[in-house]
C-alpha cells in the first residue's frame, strides 16, 4: 500500500492542475472574446460602464496571474515530493525523482503557456485599440 499512495498523490496533483487550467482557460477565452467584442463595438467604450480595459484588468489579467501562480505551485509541489519522502534504496530514490520531474513538466509547460498568452493578450489590446 505504501508504494500505492505516491502515484495516487501525483495522479492527483496532476488531475487537478489540468481540471483547473482547463477551467481557467475556458473563462478566460470568454472574457478575451468579450474585449474583442467591445472594441469592434464601440473601441474603448467610454459610455460603458465596464469597457475592453476595465474587463481586462479586472477579469483577464488577474485569472492569468492567479493561474500561473497556481501551476507554479503545482509544479513545484510536485519536483518537492522526493525531498520529502525517506527511501533507503538509491536506485528507488532517483526513479522517484525523475518521475516527478516529467510529471512536472506538463503544468510547467502550463504556466510557460500562459505567461505567453498573457504577453500576447497585452499585444492584442494595445494593437487593436490602436487601430481604434
Amino acid at each position: 500500500m505504501d508504494k500505492l499512495g505516491l502515484p495516487i498523490v501525483l495522479l492527483a496533483a496532476l488531475w487537478g492542475a489540468v481540471n483547473t487550467t482547463l477551467s481557467f482557460f475556458q473563462i478566460i477565452n470568454v472574457r478575451r472574446d468579450m474585449i474583442a467584442e467591445l472594441i469592434d463595438q464601440c473601441g474603448l467604450c467610454p459610455d460603458k460602464t465596464l469597457g475592453p480595459l476595465e474587463i481586462y484588468f479586472t477579469n483577464l489579467l488577474p485569472l492569468t496571474f492567479g493561474n500561473i501562480i497556481f501551476l507554479s505551485l503545482i509544479s513545484y509541489v510536485i519536483i518537492a515530493i522526493p525531498r520529502h519522502m525517506k527511501i533507503e534504496d538509491d536506485a528507488e530514490a532517483r526513479r522517484l525523482k525523475t518521475a516527478c520531474q516529467i510529471i512536472a513538466i506538463l503544468p510547467i509547460f502550463g504556466a510557460l503557456s500562459f505567461i505567453a498568452g498573457g504577453f500576447f493578450d497585452i499585444a492584442m489590446l494595445t494593437r487593436s485599440l490602436s487601430l481604434k
